[in-house]
């Protein structure tokens, strides 16, 4: 028994050492794959086990009626470059078309995804069961309204290489998964775990225990074999997973796969350079009659020349997949321009440069927001600057954000012609553009590098800041002398409460972007010391607010580097004050209320203090409203308003009432109470209010003041309080609404005297009218549509004992009256109107009021055409028909007898009129100059030259 388990154990010790040699697994290679258009072209994925190269399935029309049910690829397991799925419609789950693809290795990228997902809209489930890593590259997922069932996925987990993301949900409506039997709490679905490159060692669960060192989601039969790997974590010879090629054997880099002489050169076109199958020579290297690299002599020029598309152009490297196309380029015949948005692994970005040496245009790396470093530009030599950018630089570095390294060259670095350009790189400090500008031969008069004021400190040593003491508006500072350099900066900024801030986040954003935080630069000299610290008060800040402070210090020159000091973040409140004016608003009223809002954040109370401000009678019936009647303009739509506006004027308004509100804030702030100026602190005259004063709670956020008068104006004066003393006050004026049918009449009477064509009216003023009744307008009409309309003021019907006597020659049949107060104008129903009794008939001739008055009163003209109109047109117009008969004769008549009157007809018209006539005619111009004109009825036009 012991000597079979030492039989057993020998055998799996040599299986281990001789595991290269092991039987390899069947391989089907597959070049890169474009699927589109057509389903037919899905079946080019059957048997594959390997692709080496991408997969792409894109722009399948919902017309081609696929049924993607039936494709499968079981036999799929590796993807070397990367795998896009976009534009497939009907296309509703992935899952069960590529159940065991168990790593994509990203080696050549799409943009910088190494697996894309986007624009499918009836995509409802993604997973991918067997993968365990995409190597290089980031993943994409957007515009996929139906997908579900992916929040669970670690995605960084998936991804080994460092970079950022993108994954946009759309479906809001998905459940989380629960991923219960999983071994960590990241699933594709309820159904499929998510795998790690961890279960290769040892997986309980999946049963794996004892997988060879260079597999990668595990092995066939639990075996430790080589061999029997499902995916090899770097190099596969023929099926079997090894870490490096065997002596006959080169490899292949982009393909992580070994192969012989003839594959490498007449199966994929390559060449051999030592142990590598490649596409082409390195630099100082040339082929062979035999496709091998072989060293350049002295005297041939062994270089690799690289143009841009379009010659004399830049080339603008947006992300990883445009670096790759640079790879092996030694000279490139352009600019280059590196503007890389998303976060990428830089050395992998080094790969792509390590080759380049010279470049003849222009270097710019601008708006770079997740770069850190120039480092794989260390291997650059020589920049010509042909062209360059303005005429001036060679080299522009601007806003990139995280950028805090430049490079530090392995040889010598030239920039042939014009300078420097780095501006607004907010991280990168002014020791770093020093040393790198000092390590560049090129012209320094030509540099234009950031200013003292756009300073970012270098690894600064810690200072310790002191806050001694507080105020409402001030905060003491203090620190060591001893860490002090030639200048010191206060940044602080306010800061909602219980907030904490980065110090990278905004600090050392340039000048222009430097929105909420406010720096203040200090020397020395200007500070009071007290032997070992120096203080400083941080004032004019906001009452009971909270900041964040930092203080640093600095010097200009390299001999006060060493002093370069910065503190942490201290976050200080400052103490309260008495409130601002609270903001009030009306947001509802009627007949009998006025509801308002207000808002506070420092107080305690609120309090209200209410006036009614009565309409002046006296000063409002000075005016007679019969001849003067008020207008209200109404609410008008947009297209009336540009016409009755001009928009430049409308403009212009709008600028003026934006000053002025800022004028009105500027004033209360600067005339509010506070305990800096108790003086404004004023207390309201409570003898003139109209209520009780009002003490509200705090967290009071609507008021409604009820039992109020109707359509009646009233100032609200509110202020806010809290234990230091109530703020200014805030005013808001409000006007309760009217009340529908206040304003008409109780009674009305009206008859009429057919003989004396007198109709007489009697009507007392409405009980409780909304606002102050102007004035009345009576209405008259009958049968015949003949109306007339009359007015009276409010006070002249008074004084005429409520009776107003008319004479009219129609005769009307029906009456109303409309009552205008200032609440708008009601009309009563047009009532009957009788004959009037002999006791009417007897007041209206003994009424003294009305006889007096009647004449005063105004009428308004009728508003349908009088009964004798007809007659009055057709005298006029025989009238005019006589007069101008009568002139006409006497005109005629009266001619020749006035020959004086002739002097005043215009000549042209006497001669025209005298060229008719055979004999010669004498004209009497401008009363003293006789001019003779001979007739010649046959004279031509050109006898009479111009």
């Amino acid at each position: 028994m012991h000597c079979g388990n030492m039989l057993l154990a020998v055998g799996l010790m040599l299986l281990a050492l001789y595991g290269p040699c092991a039987e390899s697994k069947t391989e089907q290679e597959c070049t890169s794959i474009d699927i589109r258009n057509e389903c037919k072209n899905m079946h080019l994925l059957d048997n594959c086990t390997v692709v080496t190269g991408y997969v792409m399935i894109t722009l399948i029309t919902i017309e081609q009626r696929c049924n993607f049910s039936k494709y499968s690829y079981p036999l799929l397991t590796e993807i070397t470059e990367f795998m896009i799925f976009t534009d497939v419609r009907g296309l509703v789950n992935i899952t069960e078309m590529f159940p065991h693809l168990t790593v994509i290795r990203g080696r050549r990228l799409f943009l910088n995804y190494a697996l894309g997902v986007t624009n499918m809209h009836e995509l409802e489930q993604l997973a991918f069961p067997k993968l365990v890593a995409i190597q290089r590259g980031q993943v994409y997922i957007g515009n996929c309204p139906k997908l579900c069932s992916i929040a669970r996925v670690n995605w960084d987990l998936l991804t080994l290489t460092r970079g950022e993301n993108n994954i946009i949900m759309v479906n809001k409506n998905c459940s989380t998964p629960v991923c219960s039997g999983c071994s960590s709490s990241h699933c594709w679905s309820n159904h499929y775990c998510q795998r790690s490159v961890n279960e290769n060692v040892a997986n309980p669960k999946g049963n794996i225990n004892a997988c060879h060192e260079e597999c990668l989601g595990g092995c066939k039969n639990n075996s430790s074999s080589p061999a029997d790997c499902s995916v090899c974590r770097g190099l596969s010879d023929d099926g079997v997973c090894v870490k490096s090629c065997p002596k006959n054997k080169y490899v292949m880099e982009n393909y992580q796969r070994c192969y012989t002489k003839a594959e490498c050169v007449l199966k994929h076109g390559y060449v051999i350079s030592g142990t590598q199958c490649v596409a082409f020579c390195p630099s100082g290297y040339k082929t062979n009659n035999l496709s091998e690299c072989v060293l350049c002599s002295p005297d041939e020029a062994c270089i690799s020349f690289c143009t841009p598309e379009w010659p004399g152009k830049a080339f603008t490297v947006y992300n990883l997949a445009d670096a790759e196309n640079l790879r092996g380029c030694q000279i490139f015949n352009g600019s280059l321009v590196i503007t890389i948005r998303n976060k990428v692994n830089e050395t992998q970005l080094y790969q792509s440069f390590t080759s380049m040496r010279e470049v003849r245009g222009h270097v710019k790396v601008y708006r770079s927001s997740q770069l850190k470093s120039l480092q794989f530009l260390r291997n650059l030599e020589r920049v010509h600057g042909d062209p360059l950018e303005n005429r001036h630089y060679s080299f522009i570095l601007y806003d990139n954000k995280e950028l805090s390294e430049l490079w530090t060259p392995s040889r010598q670095l030239e920039f042939m012609e014009g300078g420097m350009f780095m501006h607004r790189n907010n991280k990168l400090c002014n020791r770093r553009m020093r040393e790198f500008q000092n390590a560049v031969t090129h012209d320094r008069a030509l540099d234009s590098l950031q200013t003292n004021d756009q300073e970012v400190q270098c690894s600064p040593s810690k200072l310790k800041l002191n806050v001694q003491k507080r105020t409402h508006r001030s905060v003491k500072l203090s620190w060591l002398k001893s860490q002090t350099s030639q200048k010191i900066e206060v940044i602080h900024r306010p800061l909602l409460p219980g907030k904490l801030y980065h110090e990278e986040s905004e600090l050392e954003a340039p000048i222009c972007t430097r929105i909420n935080w406010k720096r203040r630069l200090l020397f020395p000299d200007d500070l009071i010391e007290n032997g070992t610290h120096y203080l400083f008060d941080l004032d004019d800040l906001q009452p009971d607010t909270r900041y964040a402070v930092l203080l640093r210090t600095f010097g200009n020159d390299e001999s006060h580097e060493a002093y370069e000091a910065r503190s942490e973040l201290t976050y200080v409140q400052t103490e309260l004050d008495i409130p601002k004016p609270p903001l009030l608003e009306l947001v509802k009223k009627t007949d009998s209320s006025l509801t308002v809002r207000m808002a506070s954040h420092d107080h305690v109370s609120f309090l209200l203090t209410v006036f009614e401000l009565s309409d002046d009678q006296a000063y409002i019936e000075q005016r007679n409203y019969c001849h003067q009647p008020s207008y209200v303009w109404q609410d008008m739509d947009g297209p009336r308003w540009m016409a009755y506006e001009d928009y430049d004027d409308c403009c212009a308004q709008k600028a003026e009432q934006l000053e002025d509100s800022r004028f009105i804030a500027d004033m209360r702030e600067q005339y509010r109470c506070t305990l800096d100026d108790r003086k404004q602190c004023r207390r309201l005259a409570l003898t003139e209010a109209s209520l009780p004063q009002l003490r509200l709670p705090g967290n009071t956020t609507e008021y409604e003041l009820k039992a109020l008068h109707r359509y009646r104006l009233y100032a609200l004066q509110l202020q806010a309080c809290n234990q230091l003393g109530c703020s200014s006050h805030t005013t808001l004026y409000g006007r309760t609404n009217y009340t529908m049918g206040a304003d008409l009449l109780t009674q009305l009477y009206a008859c009429h005297i057919p003989e004396l064509d007198k109709y007489i009216m009697r009507f007392h003023e409405p009980e409780k009218p909304n606002g102050l009744v102007t004035n009345y307008v009576i209405h008259f009409r009958n049968n015949f549509s003949q109306t007339h309309v009359g007015c009276v003021t409010r006070m002249d019907h008074q004084s005429a004992g409520y009776m107003y006597v008319k004479q009219i020659n129609i005769t009307f049949t029906k009456c109303a009256v409309r009552v205008h107060s200032l609440a708008g104008d009601v009309m009563t129903p047009y009532m009957p109107i009788s004959l009037c009794s002999d006791e009417d008939r007897l007041q209206a001739f003994h009424s003294r009021e009305a006889k007096e008055l009647s004449p005063e009163i105004t009428d308004m003209p009728a508003t349908a055409s009088h009964g004798r109109g007809i007659s009055i047109f057709l005298i006029c117009f025989l009238f005019g028909c006589s007069v101008s008969l009568v002139w006409v004769l006497y005109k005629r008549r009266c001619w020749r007898k006035l020959p004086g009157l002739r002097r005043y007809v215009p000549v042209r018209e006497q001669w025209l009129r005298d060229r008719q006539q055979t004999e010669d005619r004498e004209i009497l111009v401008d009363g003293f100059e006789t001019v003779r004109f001979q007739n010649n009825n046959n004279s031509q036009a050109d006898d009479y030259p111009m």
